[in-house]
């Protein structure tokens, strides 16, 4: 587990976002949807997406710090890491550390059991 986020376990440019969402694999959940896309990197590298629609400015940035710690605290990959893009729904507000780092690590293990190169159809999992 790293103790920082640094610029290397980042998605930062536009293109990047536009890379997964066009390849990637789309998994559904109650607090966010996740689509993961296989990388050449030596780590999973994180972008978030956060709507106005979440809510006002203090619970998006709450939403952006705790989706940040939750990929903090994941398990380094084995084989494979994932450009990982994280976007947001408004059941997120008001929940805790706990149940975030919960569904991340559910949806991060589902998308590496199942690979994540390449298009496939939504996998709707509650």
């Amino acid at each position: 587990m790293g103790l920082r986020f640094g610029r290397e376990r980042r998605l930062r440019v536009r293109a990047e976002f536009d890379r997964v969402f066009r390849k990637g694999r789309r998994l559904e959940g109650r607090l966010f949807l996740m689509i993961g896309l296989a990388n050449d990197q030596p780590e999973h590298r994180l972008g978030i997406a956060v709507s106005r629609k979440v809510g006002n400015a203090v619970e998006r940035n709450r939403t952006r710090r705790l989706l940040r710690e939750s990929f903090r605290r994941l398990e380094p990959p084995g084989a494979g890491a994932y450009d990982l893009v994280v976007v947001a729904r408004t059941d997120i507000v008001g929940r805790t550390q706990a149940e975030v780092d919960r569904e991340l690590r559910d949806r991060v293990r589902r998308l590496t059991l199942r690979g994540g190169s390449g298009r496939s159809p939504a996998v709707a999992t509650h």
